[in-house]
């Protein structure tokens, strides 16, 4: 096997572990809140990132929810679609796709922002409101980390045609 090969196939192990991790932070809760004193804990909640966006909106915050829902959900599919299509035809490369894929690297730290932004907003800790991180927000933190390093082996495999002889 040449480098090139087993860098197109890390780079498909990292996507696909990536879209795992994804699919993982949303059936997992990412925050974990409720009332109470001490150990004793009143009522608690249990925050998933779907469930987030509506406590924006209900809250009034359309812009943040937007942000959100844009930045967590409709970004990081988009660069999923477009990583599996650069590596499904990697032989098809071209300059404007490669130009495409390096602006939306540049965006790539925006969802870990907004998840930061997402805790920190709801996160009110106190000797009443307690707020625990739950495993959704490390699911979704290993879910960019690998789709970053899919980015990064994509934007390396070869630019070059390779026809097959015959």
């Amino acid at each position: 096997m040449n480098t090139a090969t087993g860098k197109k196939t890390f780079a498909w192990l990292t996507l696909t572990i990536s879209a795992f991790f994804f699919g993982m932070g949303f059936a997992h809760p990412i925050l974990q809140t409720g009332y109470g004193i001490g150990p004793l804990r009143l009522t608690e909640e249990s925050i998933y990132l779907l469930s987030s966006f509506r406590y924006f909106f209900d809250k009034g915050e359309v812009f943040v929810g937007l942000l959100l829902l844009f930045f967590t959900i409709i970004f990081p599919v988009t660069k999923y679609i477009f990583l599996a299509f650069v590596l499904a035809r990697a032989e098809m490369i071209n300059r404007p796709l490669m130009r495409a894929l390096e602006i939306l690297n540049k965006w790539a730290m925006l969802d870990v922002f907004v998840v930061a932004l997402l805790i920190l907003n709801m996160k009110f800790d106190s000797l009443i409101i307690v707020s625990e991180l739950r495993i959704g927000t490390t699911y979704f933190a290993l879910s960019v980390i690998f789709l970053m390093i899919a980015s990064f082996l994509t934007g390396r495999t070869p630019e070059k045609n390779q026809q097959p002889s015959e």
